[in-house]
């Protein structure tokens, strides 16, 4: 066992534990998806290549610098190839300790329709004053630099990237498991969402309603969207006040 293997044992196994369930929820069919830990300064767990999400052990799990160099991986195995996307985003976001890549089936849809707009607005409380709007960003190939960039525009203020035509990204403060557990929400508000368009369509919450739910955050002590103190509340995010 390598040194970075014993010093990060049960963050490893979180990881790998995340990793299967969210292949088991159905959220990255095949190789699809990937989830990293910063667990260090320097030192960033991720998934390797070509293993699908549900059978990734704790062996397989590899970690990376911030410059992307690999710092343990078994043999067989290497990080996989959107690493650059998510060091991109840890070196842009201090505050930032778990990015997880999916492709949960709801969200996905919308990101690959003329409504994926609907996913960015104030429609049910949790996720508002939890996670935020979910942005749409531009496609782009993935396993490249281009992938990586897009984000760029959007880091300061967003925490989840409804990417077009490919999936969804999520970044968390609180660890991995948490990253899961929002994803799940943001999938089932998706999922009411596309019923509420079905039965004719989506009633959103007022500006006045969203300037409570701060109200809300603030009393839990919960941080804005975004890196610290850029987003001033989340009217103003969802509205762009």
């Amino acid at each position: 066992m390598s040194d970075i293997a014993k010093r990060f044992e049960k963050e490893i196994a979180l990881l790998s534990a995340c990793s299967k369930k969210v292949g088991e929820l159905g959220y990255a069919a095949s190789h699809g998806g990937n989830l990293s830990h910063r667990v260090d300064e320097n030192v960033v767990l991720i998934t390797p290549t070509k293993v699908p999400k549900c059978c990734v052990g704790p062996e397989d799990v590899c970690a990376v610098d911030m410059e992307g160099n690999v710092l343990h991986a078994a043999e067989g195995r290497k990080p996989t190839g959107e690493t650059p996307m998510h060091l991109g985003i840890f070196r842009a976001r201090a505050d930032v300790n778990a990015v997880l890549h999916a492709h949960p089936p709801i969200m996905t849809g919308f990101a690959c329709s003329k409504k994926a707009g609907l996913l960015s607005r104030p429609v049910l409380p949790e996720p508002i004053i939890e996670i935020g709007p979910a942005v749409l960003i531009d496609y782009a190939e993935p396993l490249t630099e281009e992938l990586a960039r897009t984000y760029d525009k959007y880091l300061p203020t967003h925490n989840v990237f409804l990417m077009k035509n490919h999936g969804v990204t999520l970044l968390s403060r609180e660890g991995l498991d948490r990253a899961v557990d929002f994803m799940i929400m943001l999938e089932k508000q998706a999922l009411t969402i596309l019923v509420a368009e079905l039965l004719g369509g989506t009633v959103e919450l007022t500006r006045d309603d969203v300037k409570g739910l701060e109200t809300v955050a603030n009393t839990r002590k919960l941080p804005m969207p975004g890196a610290e103190g850029v987003v001033k509340g989340l009217a103003g995010l969802f509205y762009q006040e």
